[in-house]
């Protein structure tokens, strides 16, 4: 009798609990910062090109071999407007092979490419899979447009853009209190008194095994003489 009260109070709680789901696509929920959609090309406003020089670095490294990447010379450094020498000319991502992996953006060294993590970036159904090979145009319009504001940079980029998580003070906390625990109360970049001390105590046993300056050279007039 019991565990039919339980049940029919479960189900009276379900029946009354507000609606998880939203009715997509009329309504979209907010994705969170870290979703990965597929990988797009980022513009650099201050001078007007793409970040992207062509290196062909990402292409090499991509698992599934879903990029192709060639470059030129840069107009712009010819003009004195760029520091950049080399400029991407063509570049192609068939998104019907890329496996959302984040290598490109892990291996680029100019901070080039980036996991677009808007709706645009997975809402890409086509009824054609030639459609789903991006050009170098359809790659930047979206960093172009400014619409993409704070693309997804994981892990390495993290580091490179400053975007880092919102923690609060008690959480920090418990974060520094980790962290000193994990290395015995010593910063992971700071040596530790005990190897300090070790350190010193080395140093003063090899300074007393060596012989005074002084005293070698009068040893060796005293013995000339």
């Amino acid at each position: 009798m019991l565990g039919l009260l339980k049940a029919a109070a479960t189900t009276f709680r379900a029946a009354l609990r507000k609606p998880v789901t939203v009715q997509y696509p009329t309504e979209k929920k907010v994705l969170p910062h870290r979703s990965r959609g597929l990988p797009v090309l980022l513009w650099d406003f201050d001078i007007s090109e793409p970040f992207c020089t062509g290196c062909q670095v990402c292409a090499r490294y991509c698992p599934v071999d879903c990029m192709t990447v060639t470059m030129k010379d840069n107009p712009n450094f010819a003009a004195g407007k760029s520091k950049r020498k080399k400029i991407v000319d063509k570049f192609y991502i068939d998104y019907a092979r890329c496996m959302r992996c984040d290598i490109c953006v892990e291996v680029c060294n100019f901070d080039a490419i980036v996991m677009n993590n808007t709706w645009e970036g997975v809402e890409l159904s086509r009824y054609d899979r030639q459609d789903l090979v991006m050009d170098l145009p359809a790659l930047l319009r979206q960093s172009k447009s400014g619409d993409l504001e704070t693309p997804f940079r994981e892990p390495m980029g993290v580091a490179h853009s400053g975007w880092a998580p919102k923690f609060g003070e008690e959480e920090m906390a418990a974060a520094d209190a980790a962290s000193a625990t994990r290395h015995h109360g010593t910063s992971p970049d700071a040596p530790s008194a005990a190897k300090t001390a070790s350190a010193k105590e080395a140093t003063e046993a090899e300074g007393a095994a060596l012989p005074e300056k002084g005293s070698g050279e009068a040893g060796k007039e005293g013995g000339e003489g």
